[in-house]
């Protein structure tokens, strides 16, 4: 009895471990560039990859300087969950397209790319009205 008993929490506990969001979308080949206008605050380019890998790259506007970071992420019927070491680190909002106080937006090139034309037209902003 203690066995059955046993085998059958064990089955039930393996079987609610293997369940899946309905929601779980695969995300692989979409982009997006996410962006804040103060100086201050990073934007950020978003690739989304094969077996729920994500590339994540974010542009530090005073060194001009683009980092990258490699996560996974899961999505649920409101939100793209982005995890760092099993633990959430980034949530996106699916239907309004937030992430934190960064509007983003979907497009179609590299985000990397995207963000290195991000810099040059941000030193031309900050240097447009210099006289010398």
């Amino acid at each position: 009895m203690k066995t059955t008993i046993f085998f059958l929490i064990f089955l039930f506990y393996f079987n609610s471990s293997l369940t899946k969001d309905p929601h779980d979308d695969d995300l692989k080949g979409k982009n997006l560039i996410c962006f804040n206008d103060s100086f201050s605050v990073e934007d950020w380019g978003i690739r989304f990859l094969r077996d729920k890998k994500v590339e994540l790259f974010s542009l530090n506007k005073s060194f001009y300087e683009i980092y990258k970071y490699s996560r996974k992420y899961r999505t649920d019927v409101n939100n793209i969950i982005i995890m760092k070491s099993e633990k959430i680190e980034y949530v996106i909002n699916r239907s309004r397209l937030k992430l934190g106080n960064k509007q983003c937006k979907i497009v179609g090139g590299n985000p990397r790319i995207l963000l290195e034309d991000r810099i040059k037209s941000l030193k031309k902003k900050k240097i447009k009205n210099n006289k010398l």
